[in-house]
């Protein structure tokens, strides 16, 4: 509607009607620390670790809400998968390998966890917002390597709200 059509309306005494609609009513910022041991080839003994990179990060999308809701479980599931690479010395640091792995996602966040309303949750949502980053690598004593990853989600929790809206009418024109 123009401004100058907004103009000639006027406020009808109050009356309002109620609009039922989705909307997002529950969000939450997470971040997930994950640690993975990672096996070396036979016959590699890990003198130290030279690098290390996360590739082909995904979220699968299935959230499992609903299933949560039947089993009077609320949460939202957190899942995925990403590839690990690790660039190692050996043999006494004379050799070097790169070993790769992919490691499984798999979180719950509560939705007593979420802020907003107390609705009953028809969708849910998650994106990330940091995406898996290697805080640390060791060598552990029997000669494998561990990874402590974190990584940062958005997820949002969608119901039916009801929203209520005031009724305009036109104003009568006088000539």
């Amino acid at each position: 509607m123009l401004q100058t059509e907004w103009s000639k309306l006027k406020p009808d005494s109050g009356q309002f009607r109620e609009i039922i609609t989705k909307a997002v009513c529950g969000n939450i910022k997470k971040y997930f620390q994950v640690s993975k041991v990672i096996k070396p080839p036979e016959g590699q003994q890990p003198s130290q670790i030279l690098g290390f990179t996360v590739t082909k990060f995904q979220l699968t999308g299935k959230t499992g809400l609903r299933k949560a809701m039947e089993n009077q479980e609320s949460g939202i599931n957190i899942g995925g998968t990403f590839e690990t690479h690790i660039w190692y010395a050996y043999d006494e640091g004379k050799s070097t390998d790169v070993v790769k792995e992919t490691v499984p996602l798999k979180e719950i966040i509560p939705i007593t966890d979420f802020a907003g309303d107390e609705t009953k949750p028809i969708d849910a949502r998650v994106e990330i917002i940091k995406h898996p980053e290697c805080l640390k690598a060791i060598i552990t004593k029997d000669n494998k390597i561990k990874i402590n990853l974190e990584l940062g989600v958005l997820a949002e929790i969608i119901s039916e709200t009801r929203v209520r809206v005031r009724i305009y009418q036109p104003h009568e024109e006088r000539h």
